[in-house]
């Protein structure tokens, strides 16, 4: 993310609130394709109106990289302001080659409640890549934007517990939740655009003390885990497990102390034969 100051002209003859109102409108298509992210907020000076925003690319705010909602709202400002925004890029750290989806082995999805830039990203480095270099449509980056604010909600109200701590966990850990397949439909799509293998990352945080490190893909059973060994440097890109078939990524747990929760986002075995109810049934007598 790169922070910058938009400036966009004095105020004429509006109320604050009615170019306030004017820019949330323009910001908010741009947030919704991808060129912005994180939050905003305004600031007067001298009777300039500006606002303060994190770009997911250096070359994000360009007029090219608009969507159709995007390019009419530009429009309505140049109406009302005479001009178009100034962008003014304040971070230090401007890469000159920002991070690309070409040569990278494969990408994944993934957010958390304290991430706010592109969840898209490279397999080999774990560096976020913005959508608006992505190959896909605007209605993909839509239901990114939507998908990764729903992902943060989530793992915010989980992270407070309380009554919904497992109904919402079951959306974060389980393959076939309504999150996930959002996920996945998404990363299906931007794997189909851009050629590149998109996989979809499934939080684990309660496990099994005992056969943690080879349990098997949630979602079709195959064997998943990857051998590698472990350090304390360990990067989270190295990842535990990998289905190829599925496109899911994940890690081994990071809690050991309820084994209850622990079927949650397991692979779900088919019951074939009385011997099998049987067996499943002993199973959760000890578990």
């Amino acid at each position: 993310m790169f922070l910058c100051n938009i400036q966009f002209g004095k105020k004429l003859n509006r109320s604050k609130k009615f170019y306030e109102d004017l820019i949330t409108d323009y910001l908010s298509s741009l947030f919704h394709n991808g060129q912005l992210c994180g939050e905003f907020f305004f600031t007067w000076t001298d009777k300039v109106l500006n606002a303060h925003a994190t770009l997911s690319h250096p070359a994000a705010f360009e007029t090219k990289y608009h969507s159709d909602w995007g390019r009419k709202k530009l429009n309505e400002l140049v109406q009302f302001f005479g001009n178009e925004p100034e962008w003014i890029l304040l971070d230090d750290d401007i890469p000159k080659k920002p991070p690309d989806y070409k040569n990278s082995p494969f990408l994944y999805l993934f957010t958390s409640a304290f991430r706010w830039e592109s969840s898209i990203r490279r397999g080999d480095n774990g560096k976020s890549i913005s959508p608006i270099i992505m190959p896909i449509s605007s209605e993909i980056r839509e239901s990114l934007y939507h998908w990764e604010r729903t992902y943060r909600q989530y793992d915010n109200i989980w992270l407070g517990c309380g009554e919904l701590e497992i109904p919402i966990y079951r959306q974060l850990a389980d393959p076939e939740s309504e999150l996930s397949n959002e996920g996945r439909n998404i990363c299906s799509a931007i794997e189909k655009s851009s050629g590149v293998p998109t996989y979809y990352f499934l939080m684990r945080y309660w496990g099994r003390r005992k056969g943690e490190s080879s349990r098997r893909c949630p979602s079709c059973g195959t064997q998943w885990n990857i051998e590698q060994k472990k350090s304390k440097n360990q990067k989270f890109w190295n990842f535990h497990f990998q289905c190829h078939k599925c496109r899911l990524v994940s890690h081994e747990a990071d809690s050991y102390d309820d084994e209850r929760h622990a079927r949650i986002g397991e692979y779900k075995k088919i019951i074939s034969s009385q011997n099998d109810i049987m067996a499943i049934k002993e199973q959760s007598k000890t578990a």
